[in-house]
């Protein structure tokens, strides 16, 4: 079982290593965070890079755009963030490639962060959402572009996907609308670019 479990996931370490590593970044950050004030104290949170638009323009911290992606606020954001981008990210990369994919997923996550900056300019805000909401339009743009290279199944479920989290980012009073309607647009218009 341990010699199965281990060369499954040394075959997704070969297949994915772009994920991989994002993911391995986001959990060493987490805990990190953890030993040095926690991931739900807002301090803390912006110590370690947070999005924090008023520190961006008064002290020019423009890294925050970049480091805010990979900060996540407690265990279920951590999980919920990680497990998408295992199941989606995966996918993604395979099709873009390694570089095309992590130049998507921090662009998502760029403009992700610039739409909370133009429209929600004094929240503390982290994750990978607004990345993960640029998957999701990267999938969006091969079901309305590229309908034969995904199966009728596997569109609904990424459209059922889709409308539960677009739902839950309008619903949970937590959830930074701007950073994933920033992150869904920017990927899917992205993907005119990155897929054609």
């Amino acid at each position: 079982m341990i010699v199965i479990k281990k060369e499954k996931l040394l075959r997704y370490i070969k297949e994915s290593p772009v994920t991989f590593t994002f993911l391995l970044i986001i959990i060493i950050y987490f805990i990190v965070i953890s030993l040095n004030g926690g991931t739900n104290d807002i301090e803390t949170l912006v110590r370690f890079g947070a999005f924090f638009p008023p520190f961006i323009f008064k002290y020019n911290q423009y890294y925050r755009f970049i480091t805010s992606i990979f900060i996540h606020i407690g265990i279920s954001h951590l999980f919920f963030n990680g497990y998408a981008l295992y199941v989606f990210g995966t996918q993604i990369e395979r099709f873009l490639g390694k570089k095309k994919y992590i130049l998507f997923f921090l662009l998502t996550g760029l403009m992700g962060n610039i739409t909370t900056y133009i429209f929600n300019p004094i929240s503390v805000s982290a994750g990978a959402s607004g990345s993960l909401f640029g998957i999701f339009g990267a999938f969006i743009y091969l079901i309305h572009r590229h309908k034969e290279m995904i199966t009728p199944e596997g569109r609904k479920s990424i459209i059922s996907m889709i409308g539960i989290n677009l739902v839950l980012t309008i619903l949970v009073p937590s959830i930074s609308i701007t950073a994933h309607l920033g992150g869904l647009i920017a990927g899917y218009i992205l993907s005119y670019v990155f897929i054609k």
